[in-house]
């Protein structure tokens, strides 16, 4: 009776979708986490090209627009320079390198997304190439629970999630083996990927518009994010092994570090550092309207304001850094 009970139950571990527990790496910070730091020493290199195809705000009704936020430069160059490259419902973007990406030891490139916590989590399929035409990805697999929708602003546990972007919060990048897809295609070569293309999961459960892991189960994730920065924010895409011999040099960016984001009611205060000398701050709501605040040298005093999400944009001559904040 005890060896049935046994079989019986790893049939059900194996066969029944895992919803209600993690099984993965943890977030960034804990032990266990796969989570790789912009700074780390072990990335070598970074996008240099980028082609993007925008997805819409809101994929049910498609008559109103795509996101807007950022530009194809957002996504090349190293990670935390404070832009990023929205993807919308579904959108896609095509990173290409200096160098063709090869299977190392480990893991081989990272993917970093602008998450402000670390369960805000918008999450992205992950496809590679060797000649830029022919595609395959990665194996993603999805625990999260789909009786209930992921709210816009809902939380996602990142040890249920394997393979898919965005699994960690902003500044840390998740990795990618291509050891994982070795043998599994005739048509890629794992030790020259010439592109990197991350594919925005719309995270909806209802079945018409649903997208599923490696497994056919659906992925839930925040939705819906009608907003000019909703979906996948693409922040780099970092190379841990090239076919070069030699390291490819960081290009310096802008920078922008935003702190302390989630931000307390009590003290509604925020401080900015960065590389820029001048530069105009404004706040937005996510439907768009400018909020006044009071700026002074790194520090922002914010007005009373409700609990939620804002974008932070500072502007100067040259470019246009956007951020994520929220007010607790």
């Amino acid at each position: 009776m005890n060896a049935i009970l046994l079989l019986f139950s790893f049939l059900l571990i194996i066969l029944v979708p895992t919803t209600t527990w993690g099984q993965f790496a943890p977030p960034a910070g804990q032990t266990g986490s796969t989570a790789i730091h912009k700074d780390s020493s072990i990335l070598i290199a970074w996008a240099n090209g980028c082609q993007v195809q925008r997805g819409p705000l809101d994929i049910r009704n498609p008559t109103n627009g795509n996101v807007s936020n950022g530009t194809t430069n957002s996504a090349m160059g190293s990670a935390g320079d404070g832009t990023t490259l929205s993807l919308g419902d579904g959108g896609q973007a095509t990173l290409t390198f200096l160098h063709p990406i090869k299977n190392g030891p480990g893991a081989d490139f990272a993917i970093f997304e602008n998450a402000f916590s670390a369960t805000f989590l918008e999450l992205a399929f992950v496809e590679v190439s060797s000649d830029g035409s022919n595609f395959v990805r990665f194996p993603a697999i999805s625990n999260t629970d789909t009786t209930t929708q992921v709210g816009s602003f809902g939380a996602v546990d990142a040890t249920k999630l394997y393979n898919l972007a965005g699994k960690y919060q902003a500044n840390y990048g998740t990795p990618f083996d291509l050891e994982e897809l070795v043998g599994d295609s005739a048509i890629l070569d794992v030790n020259r990927i010439t592109h990197v293309r991350i594919i925005d999961v719309v995270g909806c459960i209802q079945d018409a518009y649903a997208q599923r892991d490696s497994r056919g189960y659906k992925i839930n994730d925040p939705w819906t994010t009608p907003f000019a920065s909703g979906g996948f924010d693409l922040d780099a895409v970092g190379v841990i092994h090239h076919t070069a011999t030699v390291s490819t040099q960081k290009i310096p960016t802008p920078s922008l570090m935003v702190f302390p984001n989630p931000i307390p009611k009590t003290n509604p205060t925020l401080y900015l550092q960065t590389n820029l000398d001048r530069y105009e701050v404004q706040l937005f709501s996510l439907d768009g309207q400018e909020i006044s605040i009071n700026a002074q040298n790194n520090s922002i005093r914010l007005p009373i304001l409700p609990s939620g999400i804002y974008i932070l944009r500072i502007q100067t001559n040259q470019t246009v850094l956007t951020q994520k904040i929220q007010l607790l």
